[in-house]
């Protein structure tokens, strides 16, 4: 029976199952495992403190994500499609398994993420 996003636990779960995912797109596997090279035994509790800090009001989170995009950016031009494949994945396993205010606020913010970064990566995409 699914439940809402409650504890880290809860956000580990999430995170290491969307991931996986994430690793199986073809749209996005080369992003993530050939160019951000993702160790995710490494990444996974800064993804962790990062949903922490939006959906549990935890305090661990201490990195600024847009500079690490923007440097990823210049090593691979993200894209609107990557954005939008990315929040289909984010909210398909929120779907899978979890049901609550907070799954539905973790889809909202990951959106409006998803966005800002998009129209940034866009504008810097027309300097290069």
């Amino acid at each position: 029976m699914k439940h809402d996003i409650q504890t880290r636990d809860d956000l580990f779960l999430l995170v290491k199952t969307f991931y996986e995912k994430l690793f199986a797109d073809e749209l996005l596997q080369t992003i993530f495992i050939d160019v951000a090279k993702i160790k995710l035994e490494e990444h996974l509790p800064i993804l962790v403190d990062f949903w922490d800090s939006i959906l549990l009001d935890g305090d661990t989170y201490r990195r600024n994500q847009m500079e690490k995009h923007t440097e990823l950016n210049k090593k691979f031009r993200l894209e609107k499609q990557h954005f939008d494949q990315w929040i289909f994945l984010w909210n398909q396993t929120i779907d899978e398994l979890f049901i609550g205010e907070k799954a539905e606020h973790a889809k909202f913010r990951a959106k409006s993420i998803a966005d800002i970064m998009s129209y940034k990566m866009d504008y810097l995409n027309k300097e290069l």
